[in-house]
């Protein structure tokens, strides 16, 4: 199943999407959990998390997928998620996960994405990509060419998971994303760990200098957001605020 870019005059959108759908069936659906800014205590985001239809967590969703069905499987949940925040009717941004993007397909992401973007009358600029493990993705101009395809979009970028495997910036620097998001193993009863802190603090002057924006995710006690809030931060996400939203509608 190829997944390299397409071109103007062989891509159909609407048959990518319908492969797509086919492999998820009515098998998933949606939360939404909160992005606050709490300069301005609003919500200013919510990211799209994928769940099984009995609200399974997306590692069970995973594990259904094969390895050679990952970039569908990444594909049909944008899509989805998509759907689900026109349907809930979100109208701040809306992260979406992009796990499985790389060079070669990026143009197959940015052609579904902005049709069913456009389809909900969902502004580009407010679509933000979450993707996973920057430093997988190759060098320089693999990069180049994933920060272009989404730039000329109107997408915005998130490096995630800051911190889950090691602290390197070389990524981010390469990359340049709007925002990054440190990792929950960071920010756990970080304001007990002096190692957690440094790695955060440097992070928060890097990304400064570089003018990007850091995320703080999974902030569950008032100790961890007080803590972050004095080192600089201003966004954050987790149970601490809310918990992700399912049956409702979010707002």
């Amino acid at each position: 199943m190829s997944s390299a870019a397409p071109t103007a005059s062989s891509f159909d959108v609407y048959e990518h999407i319908r492969r797509y759908n086919r492999l998820v069936g009515t098998d998933i659906s949606f939360a939404f959990q909160t992005i606050m800014d709490a300069s301005q205590l609003e919500v200013v985001g919510f990211e799209a998390l994928v769940r099984g239809i009995r609200n399974e967590p997306a590692a069970q969703v995973m594990s259904r997928i094969n390895h050679d069905q990952r970039f569908d499987f990444d594909q049909a949940c944008r899509i989805r998620a998509i759907e689900a925040a026109a349907e809930f009717e979100i109208d701040v941004d809306l992260h979406l996960n992009a796990t499985d993007i790389k060079a070669a397909n990026v143009d197959t992401v940015v052609e579904v994405t902005r049709h069913l973007a456009k389809r909900h009358k969902i502004e580009p600029e407010r679509i933000v990509l979450e993707l996973n493990n920057l430093g997988a993705l190759g060098g320089e101009k693999p990069l180049a060419v994933i920060r272009s395809s989404l730039a000329d979009a109107g997408f915005r970028t998130l490096a995630d998971n800051f911190g889950q495997r090691d602290a390197d910036l070389r990524p981010l620097t390469l990359f340049k994303p709007e925002l990054v998001k440190i990792d929950h193993r960071l920010v756990e009863n970080i304001d007990l760990k002096p190692e957690a802190q440094a790695i955060v603090i440097g992070l928060v002057e890097f990304c400064r200098a570089m003018e990007i924006e850091p995320v703080a995710s999974g902030v569950e006690t008032a100790e961890e957001f007080h803590w972050l809030q004095q080192a600089g931060l201003r966004l954050f996400q987790g149970f601490f605020f809310a918990q992700p939203q399912t049956n409702s509608r979010a707002d």
